[in-house]
């Protein structure tokens, strides 16, 4: 009860002697000595309000505790006693292996034609590839007149699943974001000078690169 009590005298003082100080320092007709003490006053008060307020600040400061290790912890157990059960046991971190095949049907982005003389010997379709890339898939491509319909599903899949005839399970190659893969086609496939590639699944037309023959 003792600071509180002291910090409003405090300010009581500061209340009281404050205009006091004021007119001894810029009252008219004051000599010098006048306008010391007020001087001094002034001081005295501001040097007390300091001190009650840095005292306040330590009492409301929790006082911290530093706790000692004893130096028997860090040994292991006493010879003969067998160690404690109660402690638990941190997890073990989960496998990071690679994620599983993302198996799904891809939307061809490109397709590029392989010719032997007058004969389309294969084709190379390209599809944006996906964080979990299946390494293989399975195609189909069927011909009529100068259209090729290309069908493609990623991954393996399961045996009572239907696929258009001729289907082929193939490998898929990766390189710079873009997943691909190869058909090697009859030779008695007719070659025709301008083809049409289209997607089977939905219908669209895939933008042909450039033949190689």
């Amino acid at each position: 009860m003792a600071a509180p009590m002291f910090a409003f005298l405090l300010g009581l003082t500061w209340l009281v002697l404050t205009p006091v100080c004021v007119w001894l320092l810029f009252g008219r007709g004051h000599r010098g000595l006048l306008r010391v003490t007020g001087a001094l006053t002034l001081a005295a008060l501001q040097a007390a309000t300091m001190v009650v307020g840095f005292t306040q600040e330590a009492a409301r400061t929790p006082a911290r505790t530093v706790a000692v290790r004893a130096p028997h912890t860090d040994a292991g157990p006493p010879a003969g006693v067998a160690p404690s059960t109660g402690a638990v046991a941190a997890p073990s971190p989960a496998p990071t292996g690679s994620p599983a095949c993302d198996s799904r049907i891809p939307d061809p982005e490109a397709v590029r034609l392989s010719f032997r003389g007058r004969s389309l010997h294969g084709l190379t379709v390209y599809w944006p590839a996906s964080p979990a890339q299946c390494d293989t898939a399975t195609v189909a491509v069927h011909q009529a007149g100068h259209r090729l319909r290309i069908w493609v599903q990623e991954g393996a899949t399961a045996p009572q699943a239907r696929h258009p005839e001729g289907a082929h399970h193939v490998p898929v190659r990766v390189e710079q974001g873009t997943a691909s893969l190869s058909l090697r086609l009859s030779p008695v496939t007719r070659h025709h000078r301008r083809y049409v590639a289209i997607n089977g699944q939905t219908g669209t037309k895939i933008p042909l690169r450039s033949h190689i023959s």
